[in-house]
């Protein structure tokens, strides 16, 4: 007897995936959870969870609902739920989050900022950026 298997994969169980020595650009929006243990550069956007494997890295503009981090992130990440740092991960960048979680070891630069989602999206242009050449960590607009 034939055994009949269902492709269909719902998004509570599909996990989208960016394994080891792949490198992606670009823009991903999905509504399930991400897990990159390769390079990706660009934007992300998922209602669902982003994982960021050892090995893995982003850079660009995250917006997700939770993160889990063990490699390395640089450039704007906003997490509406809890973000979690292990002791490997490094972060350099604008983080706003609800809620986080960072380990012992887990390098931040950057500007990190509780949000507490009453802000919209900030535009390129009203971003807040440190400028280290200019003496003790100035702001500039």
């Amino acid at each position: 007897m034939a055994r009949q298997r269902s492709n269909d994969v719902s998004i509570e169980q599909g996990i989208n995936r960016i394994v080891e020595g792949t490198i992606v650009e670009g823009t991903i929006r999905s509504e399930g959870s991400i897990r990159i243990d390769g390079q990706f550069v660009g934007d992300i956007h998922t209602t669902g969870r982003l994982v960021i494997g050892l090995k893995g890295s982003v850079e660009g503009r995250v917006d997700c609902m939770d993160c889990e981090s063990e490699g390395r992130v640089k450039g704007h990440l906003r997490v509406v739920g809890l973000l979690s740092l292990k002791a490997s991960s490094e972060v350099e960048g604008e983080i706003r989050y609800g809620r986080m979680a960072v380990e012992a070891g887990a390098k931040i630069e950057g500007l990190c900022m509780l949000d507490d989602g009453q802000a919209e999206t900030v535009s390129e242009t009203q971003m807040m950026s440190v400028d280290h050449e200019q003496g003790p960590l100035q702001q500039t607009a």
